[in-house]
């Protein structure tokens, strides 16, 4: 089991991702994170440590994208961690 940040939103992150959940799910999802004042550092430790075990499948893909917006890699309108400075993950 991974690290626990707040129990019930890891839980609706992993339901999500084991779901393939679309992009703006998984956004709301890290949202609520953001929200309780959790880091995108912490966050992206998280799906970081999830990776090993989805390593080349499409549950990999999803947890890709949900760090991509953890980290910024993505277009405006998805990232949840705004500019540098706003606990931006590196």
């Amino acid at each position: 089991m991974p690290q626990t940040i707040i129990a019930d939103i890891d839980n609706a992150l992993l339901a999500a991702l084991d779901a393939r959940a679309g992009l703006l799910t998984l956004r709301a999802i890290l949202l609520r994170y953001k929200a309780s004042g959790v880091t995108a550092a912490q966050v992206a430790a998280l799906l970081q440590e999830l990776r090993p075990a989805t390593q080349e499948g499409p549950l990999e893909d999803v947890i890709l994208d949900a760090l991509d917006m953890v980290t910024g890699w993505c277009g405006p309108q998805l990232r949840v961690w705004g500019e540098a400075g706003d606990n931006r993950a590196s």
